[in-house]
């Protein structure tokens, strides 16, 4: 009998719907990793990383070796020391942190434009959001239609980076999901 090891694993842990429908489809085959997209039963952040602590456990990943855990989640119904309380613990726990200000959709915009420092509240990026993709809906599907502008998104979102001290009064509205992107980048080289 043959004895496989396992892929090493990425477990992404999002927020809500937007981000897991589109972090789902970075799930491929045959690339040497496993990814697996979750979303959290509740919406606060605390609550998300707790879920993905909870998963990390089920499923015995190994954070310190192989694998890789995430919490995608908004900034924007959070305190700057909530926040900072999260990102120590996740820190500690070995799980990786991705936040968007004000929204997920801001790293959907960035397809489109670099434009995105007067967004104030969610409502303002999905608003612009539809000026570029005609019907938007937090629930659609838009991986074909983003999918030959997202080296240029994943740039953008490297210049509009919110840093690991979060001064929310202060961040400019961004993200870094970028980090995400290049763990994948680099697990696909290893492959």
């Amino acid at each position: 009998m043959s004895f496989y090891p396992a892929l090493p694993t990425i477990l992404i842990v999002t927020e809500g719907f937007t981000e897991k429908n589109y972090l789902e489809r970075l799930r491929e085959r045959d690339v040497g990793y496993t990814v697996i997209v979750k979303r959290s039963p509740e919406q606060r952040p605390e609550k998300i990383l707790k879920y993905c602590e909870a998963q990390v456990r089920e499923r015995a990943l190994d954070l310190k070796t192989q694998d890789a855990a995430y919490c995608v989640f908004d900034t924007d119904y959070t305190s700057e020391e909530k926040l900072q309380e999260i990102l120590v613990r996740a820190k500690k726990k070995g799980i990786r942190i991705i936040l968007s200000k004000p929204c997920f959709e801001v790293f959907f915009l960035l397809h489109f434009t670099g434009n995105i420092d007067s967004l104030a509240v969610p409502k303002d990026a999905k608003e612009e959001l539809a000026n570029y993709l005609e019907g938007y809906s937090e629930t659609g599907d838009y991986w074909k239609k983003l999918l030959p502008m997202q080296q240029r998104a994943i740039e953008r979102s490297r210049r509009f980076a919110i840093p690991d001290r979060i001064d929310l009064r202060k961040c400019a509205n961004g993200t870094n999901i970028y980090e995400l992107f290049d763990d994948i980048h680099h697990r696909k080289g290893k492959s």
